[in-house]
């Protein structure tokens, strides 16, 4: 007999579009059977719970195909900096957050989300802004791509930084101001080498951040969410943070954990821990190897193959080599992982696709790489990542954040920015991600901007470029069936089969029969994770 029989409700499977059925059985953390009424209910027994969806809307449980879980739940320890229109204003809520808290001197001060396109006048915030919030406390911003940040004159002493500093590896920029004095600004892997020897947090200070993210996560339908991790901690206290969450109970969301190796070094120390992608249980599991091979839009570091528009002679920050991400794409590769790289612009894109296309040729195997965001490519980019099998995680949610800023950035090169349509033409697997804590991971967002192609306003009128939206079937795949094809796991969950994992989202409506403009006022109501309720609104 079932443990629980949801019915009464439209259940699209997410086999075909339109299929769908009047109930669902769950025996266990299965899917027992789907069908209709006078199929599934005499599965009932004396002691299955009942559920009257009364029309309501079911789906398979949401998949976030990138976002950052860790992050997510840490913008809680952090100095929220998301709207500031100014520098005197990032200054006074710095601030404000070290007073509120009483925050002991020399405890590190970290503030994140800046746009600094938003600031009266458009500049990174410096050394010298930042020792006006404290010179006592060691301080650090980072602008909402993450690409660029700053740090205060303490914060840069801690970690041993000054005129005389050298970045390995290429695209690390450290700006110096007119004198040749270090002015805080931190580009790239300049930025990241700062964050990686800052102080760590161990398992049992992120347990609860990461229970934090999954709570809300529960709240939207997520299910599983596709994560980049290392930069906070660790690997070994990320594992035990997670494995800790498992073992109380409050494991509410499968994670994919990519792992972030920037160079052959960092590859294969973790390649000798002996973890490949796939590696893992029900709700954890080893994913990709994550690589970073160029910067944001914003920043004006993302990689691309003709100028700036609005900055003639600039084309980004490249971080690899051609041969450089050659090898190191191989070598992990050859381990048998799966690698997914960070390409915004696209001479990036075109790097990734090289060394990608040359790692599957040593050996024929399809590890379903991917490349991260992929916000630019033109006809003949896409025509070679189909060729060869390689997938995108996409995050429709950048459209109305970042609409007027491309315009902006790539004047008539717009036309090949964010090209969902014809990459769905051209049968390119795409999953949808958030990219959280840069957006919300509420995937109802997601699906409406993929949709529509509008800001929160509907603007612009008939959506950005509409030509290259897709339709509701296409964009409810992105966040379930195609993000489980991501991960190797489209056997399992992503649709409502018998045999599969019963993760299932339930809204208030019916997402294929509301006007697409309405799709943002859907609201998860309940979600089934597991084979159990974990969330009911």
């Amino acid at each position: 007999m079932a443990d629980m029989i949801l019915y009464n409700g439209s259940i699209y499977t997410m086999e075909a579009p339109g299929a769908r059925a009047e109930a669902i059985a769950i025996e266990g953390n299965r899917i027992r059977a789907v069908g209709s009424l006078r199929e599934v209910l005499p599965l009932a027994g004396a002691n299955t719970r009942m559920i009257d969806l009364s029309g309501k809307c079911a789906l398979p449980g949401f998949n976030d195909s990138h976002c950052h879980v860790v992050l997510t739940g840490m913008e809680s320890v952090k100095v929220c900096l998301r709207g500031v229109r100014s520098i005197e204003e990032l200054i006074e809520r710095m601030r404000r957050f070290i007073e509120a808290r009483h925050i002991p001197e020399g405890e590190w001060v970290v503030g994140s989300g800046y746009d600094h396109l938003l600031f009266d006048q458009p500049r990174q915030p410096s050394r010298a802004d930042l020792d006006r919030v404290s010179t006592r406390h060691p301080i650090m911003v980072d602008r909402i791509c993450g690409h660029i940040g700053a740090a205060n004159s303490l914060a840069l002493v801690r970690v041993g930084f000054d005129e005389h500093t050298v970045i390995e590896g290429e695209g690390g920029i450290m700006e110096k101001d007119a004198s040749g004095r270090l002015s805080g600004v931190l580009v790239e892997t300049a930025r990241d080498v700062m964050a990686n020897r800052m102080p760590k947090r161990t398992a049992a200070a992120l347990a609860p951040l990461i229970r934090g993210v999954f709570e809300e996560a529960s709240s939207y339908g997520v299910t599983s969410m596709q994560t980049d991790d290392l930069e906070a901690a660790p690997i070994g206290e990320i594992m035990a943070a997670y494995r800790w969450l498992k073992d109380e109970g409050a494991a509410t969301v499968r994670i994919w954990e990519e792992v972030q190796c920037p160079r052959p070094k960092a590859l294969r120390q973790f390649l000798a821990l002996g973890m490949r992608t796939g590696d893992g249980d029900g709700f954890f599991k080893i994913g990709n190897i994550k690589i970073i091979t160029d910067g944001s839009l914003g920043a004006r570091t993302a990689c691309m193959q003709a100028d700036y528009a609005d900055a003639p002679g600039e084309r980004g920050v490249w971080v690899y080599t051609q041969d450089d991400l050659d090898a190191l794409i191989l070598e992990a590769h050859l381990a048998g992982m799966q690698v997914a790289c960070h390409a915004i612009g696209d001479g990036a894109a075109d790097q990734c696709v090289h060394a990608m296309a040359a790692a599957r040729a040593a050996d024929g195997v399809d590890m379903r790489n991917r490349i991260v965001h992929c916000q630019f490519a033109d006809d003949a980019l896409l025509d070679r990542m189909a060729s060869e099998g390689i997938c995108v995680d996409i995050q429709p949610a950048f459209v109305p954040s970042d609409y007027l800023m491309a315009e902006a950035r790539m004047g008539a090169r717009c036309d090949i920015g964010y090209r969902w349509r014809s990459m769905a033409r051209r049968g390119i697997h795409m999953g949808g991600g958030s990219d959280s804590p840069v957006e919300t991971f509420n995937p109802i967002w997601g699906i409406d901007c993929a949709v529509n192609r509008t800001d929160r306003a509907g603007l612009p009128e008939g959506g950005w470029h509409p030509g290259e939206r897709l339709s509701v079937w296409e964009a409810v795949r992105l966040y379930t069936a195609e993000g489980a094809y991501l991960t190797f796991e489209e056997r399992e969950k992503g649709m409502l089969k018998p045999g599969m994992l019963a993760d299932i989202a339930v809204l208030d409506r019916d997402i294929f029969a509301v006007p697409p403009e309405t799709i943002r006022e859907i609201r998860n109501v309940m979600t089934v994770m597991d084979g159990k309720i974990v969330y009911t609104a």
